[in-house]
């Protein structure tokens, strides 16, 4: 026998703490040592008028709301996530009144209301294969979460088939960037059945 708190010292989970920019991430959740590339490729790509009612579609630690927020035209900024402790991070991240979190799978949330704007970098896998179903999912729910002349605003790896999903639930779909890691989409005139 031996005092726990000295054995498995090296076992606990450093917990949550500040990357070079300030935001709060924690271990294990995505992107925790530094915002991902492709996540600030998008945020890039964002326009300059979002609407007012957006939401950030499997937010993470909330990079991209975060990006969104400084934008002063946004009524509400719906923040989705299924990972408790990457909510927490991006509930520390957003200090902003504007943001309402929910704690839920992206593919069986209901939105509050109709949205102007999804913004979204959705997972891929939930186990070491990439799972695309996932992503359509994620596809699926912000055709069903937007206004009629709503916009789709994603980021995805380069090998995932999402075209053909965006085809089908979508009237019009762009590539507007990307690099041979991931691509950028804009999607918009949202054709889904009525919930």
């Amino acid at each position: 026998w031996f005092p726990a708190s000295e054995a498995f010292a090296d076992w606990t989970s450093p917990g949550p703490g500040r990357i070079t920019d300030g935001y709060l991430t924690a271990p294990g959740v995505f992107s925790a040592d530094g915002i991902d590339p492709a996540s600030a490729a998008l945020a890039d790509a964002l326009p300059a008028k979002l609407g007012q009612s957006v939401a950030d579609f499997g937010a993470g630690w909330g990079y991209l709301s975060a990006r969104i927020l400084q934008r002063p035209e946004i009524a509400v900024l719906h923040v989705v996530e299924a990972d408790h402790t990457a909510l927490s991070c991006a509930r520390a991240n957003l200090e902003d009144p504007r943001a309402k979190f929910y704690w839920a799978d992206v593919p069986g949330w209901t939105s509050p209301e109709r949205l102007d704007t999804v913004v979204m970098n959705p997972p891929f896998h939930t186990t070491r294969n990439a799972d695309p179903a996932l992503g359509q999912a994620f596809i699926a729910a912000a055709a069903r979460a937007l206004k009629p002349a709503g916009h789709l605003w994603m980021v995805a790896n380069r090998h995932l088939p999402y075209e053909t999903t965006l085809a089908e639930l979508f009237g019009e779909v762009s590539e507007v960037g990307g690099d041979g890691r991931f691509k950028l989409f804009h999607a918009q005139r949202p054709s889904r059945p009525r919930r």
